[in-house]
C-alpha cells in the first residue's frame, strides 16, 4: 500500500492494526508465556529468566539491523517506485541477515560470563540463564531471517501478511512451550527453543509468500549476483548498516546499561530482579504497541522521502503519535487502576508483587512519552537519517547507572523505578524536538541513482526477474 496520497488517518490504521496485534503476539510468544511458565518452576528461575531476557536484547537488537535498514530502504525504493532496486534490496538482506545471526552468536556467548558478573548473578542463576541464552544465540538467524521477510512486505505497505505469519509463530510457540518446559524437562532451554524452532519454521512459509508477491528473486541467481557484483552489494549493504547500525546499538545499550542497572536491584536479592523483570513485563504489551505504530511512522516516512512528499511524510509522523496515544490511554487506565493485579498475573510471591506495583503505577503514565520515543525513532529511520535517536538515547539511557547508585541506596528500589522513568520522559521529549526542528527533510533515496545505472547498462548486474 502506498501513503504518498489519500487518506492519512484510513492509511495509518490500516498499516497499524495488524503491526499492533503482530506485536503484541510477540510479546505474548516471547516474554509474557516465557515468563508465565517459568516462573511456575520457582521465583530462582523467574529472577534468573530476567537477567537472561535483558542480555537476549541485546542479541535480538543487534540482529534488528539489517530490518531496519531493510525497512527503510525497501519502503523508500517502493516510494521511488524503484520496484528493481527493493527487490535487490530485500533479497540479498535475506543473505546479511544469516551472516550477522552467525557474527553475533560468534561475539557473545564468550561473553556471557563477563556479563553474568556485573550484575551480581550467583552460579546457579548464572547456569539457568544460559540455558535460556545459548539456543537464542546459536539459532539467532532464524529470528532475523523472519524479521527480514517481514520488513520486506512492510516496506511494501503489506503490514497484514506479517502479522498472520507471527500468528503461526505464536500458535506454535504455545504448543511447544509447556511440551519442551515441563513434558521433555528442558526447562529454561526449552522456553527459548519453542521459540527459536517457531520462527524458523515460519520463515519457510514466508519465504515462499515474498518469492510469490514478486518482493524477492531468486536465492540462488541471487548467491551468484552477490559474488559477481561485490561493488554495488557493498553499497546497499553498507547503506542497510548505515540506518539500521545506530537504532541496533541504541537497542544493545539498554540490554547492556541494565546489566549494570540490574547490578543494583540484585543488591535486593530475587525480589528485587523478578519485580524489574515482571515490570518490563508489564510494560511488554504497550512497547510492542510503540513498536507497531513506530513501524507504521518509518513507512510513512520512506515512502514520502522516496516520493520526495516531506510535508506529508512530517504530517504522517506527528499523527501517527497522536493516534497511538488512544490505545495507550486504554492500557494505562487498567495499570493504574490494578497494577497489583497485573504484577499477579506472573508470580504469586506478596513481596514481588508489592515491590512490581509500584513500577506499574509509575508506568501507567510514562508511557505517553515512551510513545514519542518509539514513534519518532522510526520516523528517524524511515528518513534514513537514525542517528539522532542514538545521540538522545544512549546518554540519557546510560546516565540511570548513576541514578541508581545515588538513588536506590535512599529510595529502595523505588529509587531504581525513579531513575528509570524520569529518563524516559526526557527521551520522549528531546526527540519530538530534534524531529521537529526537520533537518531530516533533507533526506533522499540513495540507492535510486545506482540502481537505474545498472539497470540501464548493457550487461546485466542483477537478475530482476
Amino acid at each position: 500500500m502506498l501513503t504518498t496520497s489519500g487518506n492519512l488517518n484510513k492509511q495509518i490504521i490500516r498499516l497499524a492494526w495488524p503491526v499492533f496485534l503482530q506485536n503484541l503476539a510477540r510479546s505474548l510468544a516471547i516474554a509474557i508465556l516465557d515468563s508465565y511458565w517459568i516462573g511456575k518452576i520457582s521465583s530462582e528461575h523467574l529472577a534468573a529468566i530476567a537477567v537472561g531476557t535483558f542480555l537476549s536484547w541485546g542479541a535480538y537488537a543487534l540482529g534488528e539491523l539489517v530490518p531496519i535498514g531493510t525497512n527503510a530502504l525497501v519502503s523508500q525504493a517502493v516510494g521511488a517506485k524503484e520496484s528493481d532496486s527493493a527487490r535487490h534490496i530485500g533479497t540479498l538482506n535475506l543473505f546479511n541477515s544469516v551472516i550477522l545471526g552467525i557474527i553475533i552468536a560468534i561475539i557473545l556467548i564468550p561473553l556471557l560470563p563477563v556479563l553474568y558478573s556485573f550484575t551480581n548473578l550467583d552460579m546457579a542463576k548464572s547456569a539457568l540463564a544460559n540455558d535460556y541464552l545459548y539456543p537464542i544465540l546459536f539459532l539467532l538467524p532464524c529470528t532475523i531471517l523472519f524479521e527480514t521477510g517481514s520488513a520486506v512486505f512492510r516496506g511494501h505497505g503489506n503490514t497484514q501478511t506479517p502479522f498472520r505469519l507471527l500468528l503461526l509463530v505464536f500458535s506454535l510457540k504455545a504448543l511447544l512451550s509447556p511440551l519442551l518446559i515441563f513434558t521433555f524437562n528442558l526447562g529454561m532451554s526449552g522456553a527459548s527453543i519453542s521459540t527459536m524452532v517457531s520462527y524458523g519454521s515460519v520463515f519457510i512459509i514466508e519465504l515462499i509468500l515474498l518469492k510469490k508477491a514478486g518482493h524477492i528473486t531468486s536465492l540462488k541467481k541471487k548467491l551468484s549476483s552477490i559474488i559477481k557484483d561485490t561493488k554495488y552489494n557493498l553499497k546497499v549493504t553498507r547503506e542497510t548498516f548505515k540506518i539500521g547500525l545506530p537504532l541496533s546499538l541504541e537497542g544493545l545499550a539498554f540490554s547492556f546499561i541494565y546489566v549494570f542497572v540490574s547490578r543494583f536491584v540484585a543488591d535486593f536479592g530475587t525480589t528485587g530482579l523478578a519485580a524489574l523483570g515482571i515490570g518490563h513485563r508489564s510494560e511488554a504489551i504497550p512497547y510492542q504497541v510503540g513498536e507497531a505504530f513506530a513501524m507504521t511512522a518509518s513507512i510513512i516516512v520512506g515512502q514520502n522521502i522516496g516520493a520526495r512528499n516531506v510535508e506529508r511524510a512530517e504530517k504522517g509522523a506527528w499523527r501517527v503519535l497522536f493516534l497511538s496515544w488512544i490505545p495507550m490511554a486504554v492500557y494505562g487506565f487498567f495499570l493504574f487502576l490494578f497494577p497489583a493485579e497485573i504484577a499477579g498475573i506472573f508470580t504469586t510471591d506478596r513481596a514481588v508483587i508489592e515491590t512490581a506495583k509500584v513500577y506499574n503505577l509509575i508506568a501507567a503514565f510514562s508511557i505517553f512519552f515512551a510513545m514519542s520515543e518509539q514513534i519518532f525513532t522510526g520516523a528517524f529511520a524511515g528518513a534514513g537519517n537514525s542517528l539522532p535517536p542514538l545521540v538522545i538515547y544512549l546518554p540519557l539511557t546510560a546516565i540511570r547507572i548513576p541514578l541508581c547508585a545515588l538513588l536506590a541506596p535512599i529510595y529502595g528500589m523505588n529509587g531504581v523505578w525513579i531513575a528509570i522513568f524520569s529518563t524516559s520522559i526526557a527521551k520522549g521529549i528531546l526527540i519530538a524536538v530534534w524531529f521537529k526542528i526537520g533537518r531530516w527533510k533533507k533526506r533522499t533515496f540513495k540507492l535510486a541513482k545506482q540502481t537505474e545505472a545498472y539497470i540501464e547498462s548493457p550487461v546485466e548486474k542483477f537478475d530482476i526477474r
